[in-house]
């Protein structure tokens, strides 16, 4: 049963209020565990109102998501696609040089169909994911030994 005061209600529409009260809910407790926003142990005002502040920016990344696969037919929960999109990573390759210069090389990797699927969904083309290159200079060049 539900219960409240507002007397212009009907039942479709408390109903709907309802399901989207579960609905951020849901949002706010997946967002704070794998943020690792909970628990709140900050006791400064300023912290705390950065923290709820980064939880509300959050949620609405997350309704988005949601909603955008939502229109997309795609259901499946928050924990399913994470876990689902976890494995598809970035690579990160250091290619030092004798000059004593290294080649920091950032590229993400092959996704699997299921989760082309879901960045198809969310209209991301996964093969133009931002890629980097940058030279580092190194403290010391590197010497190439050939041992036998």
């Amino acid at each position: 049963m539900l219960r409240t005061d507002r007397q212009n209600l009907s039942g479709p529409e408390l109903w709907s209020l309802y399901m989207g009260l579960t609905k951020a809910e849901e949002g706010f407790r997946a967002l704070k565990s794998s943020l690792g926003l909970r628990p709140n142990y900050h006791q400064l005002e300023g912290r705390v109102e950065g923290h709820v502040f980064l939880t509300v920016l959050a949620y609405h990344l997350l309704r988005w998501v949601l909603r955008t696969l939502e229109d997309a037919r795609e259901n499946r929960s928050w924990e399913t696609l994470r876990t689902i999109l976890q494995t598809h990573c970035y690579t990160t390759i250091l290619l030092p040089t004798r000059s004593g210069q290294t080649y920091r090389l950032r590229r993400a990797g092959q996704p699997e169909e299921c989760q082309k699927a879901i960045y198809r969904a969310l209209g991301i083309e996964w093969d133009k994911l931002p890629r980097a290159k940058v030279v580092v200079p190194t403290k010391t060049p590197v010497d190439f030994v050939v041992r036998k």
